[in-house]
């Protein structure tokens, strides 16, 4: 269990929680006894596991606190992803089993599959060469990811969902809002990304907040599980990249691990019928970095809790900017 305690720390949760009292609709899906094992809550959401006679399930829900717009909004992307979108990719994730919303109260919850007595997390890599090896088996799932859904019509075509489509002016107009807020490396960000967005080559489905915390490794082996995905979002290629190597890394670690971390995802890339020069990536990763750096100025200005760790990404994806 030592990789949910450090997963838990990843996402900022508190443990333990009250037993939440189970959503309407999730005793008449799941009939027989229901055995909560554990609850937490969290930043924006809260967790249970559960036996049960249909196998191990996990519950994510909106407590009161959370039945807000903006983590409602986020769990409903999660159920759409993993709905509509998940059933149709290579990559490996927690089967959607049970699912439920609404908009006028904010309430939301999902339940899926329980992996955490089957899988690993990081915690489970106990050395600087367990845990670099685990980082290119991150990459290369980033990188099937990618490549799956890259111009997808799923994300593309004119008849594509509203909230799977990238809208390249209103990263624009976001970014030259933010601007007028923050600091040099912000707008010198805002300022460039106009040409930033021009050079890229297309969209996929980016994770949105891809750190370790969101992969899970087989017990018995086989390929890794990528998991949590309410930030999931269309945008140009190198913006999950660009979050794990600017605002996971640190400076140290990028300059020593990147240059491999970018051979093997463009290796991996090219392996599901992506090809990219090195040059192309560049445009990518730089585009991406300029969108997680005024990503994260904009959730910044919203922050007010100076222990969320906003303040510390910000540092570290402006740091990176100015790297070049």
């Amino acid at each position: 269990m030592d990789w949910l305690n450090r997963w838990r720390e990843a996402q900022n949760l508190e443990a333990p929680a009250v037993v939440p009292r189970l959503p309407p609709g999730v005793r008449a899906a799941f009939p027989g006894a229901l055995r909560c094992l554990e609850a937490w809550t969290g930043e924006g959401a809260g967790f249970a596991r559960y036996a049960s006679a249909h196998g191990p399930l996990f519950l994510k829900y909106l407590p009161a606190a959370a039945q807000q717009p903006r983590p409602y909004h986020r769990l409903a992307r999660e159920i759409a992803y993993l709905r509509d979108l998940a059933p149709l990719s290579p990559v490996p994730h927690a089967p959607l089993l049970h699912a439920a919303q609404d908009s006028a109260t904010h309430r939301a919850h999902l339940i899926t599959a329980d992996l955490t007595d089957s899988t690993l997390g990081w915690g489970a890599f106990a050395s600087d060469e367990a845990r670099e090896g685990a980082l290119l088996d991150i990459v290369r799932l980033l990188a099937l990811h990618h490549a799956f859904w890259w111009n997808r019509p799923e994300v593309t075509a004119p008849t594509a969902q509203a909230e799977w489509t990238w809208n390249p002016a209103r990263a624009v107009r976001q970014a030259q809002e933010i601007a007028r807020f923050s600091g040099a490396a912000v707008q010198d960000a805002a300022r460039q990304l106009p040409e930033l967005l021009a050079a890229t080559s297309g969209v996929t489905l980016a994770h949105g907040d891809i750190h370790s915390g969101q992969v899970l490794w087989p017990e018995g082996g086989g390929p890794p599980i990528l998991i949590d995905y309410g930030q999931t979002q269309t945008a140009p290629l190198g913006v999950d990249f660009a979050h794990l190597l600017a605002l996971r890394l640190n400076a140290a670690e990028r300059l020593r691990l990147g240059p491999s971390l970018r051979a093997t995802y463009l290796a991996e890339l090219a392996r599901h019928g992506l090809t990219l020069s090195t040059q192309q990536f560049a445009h990518e990763e730089r585009a991406g970095l300029a969108l997680n750096l005024l990503s994260t100025a904009r959730q910044a200005v919203r922050t007010t809790d100076r222990e969320s760790g906003v303040g510390e990404a910000l540092e570290r994806a402006a740091a990176a900017w100015q790297a070049g």
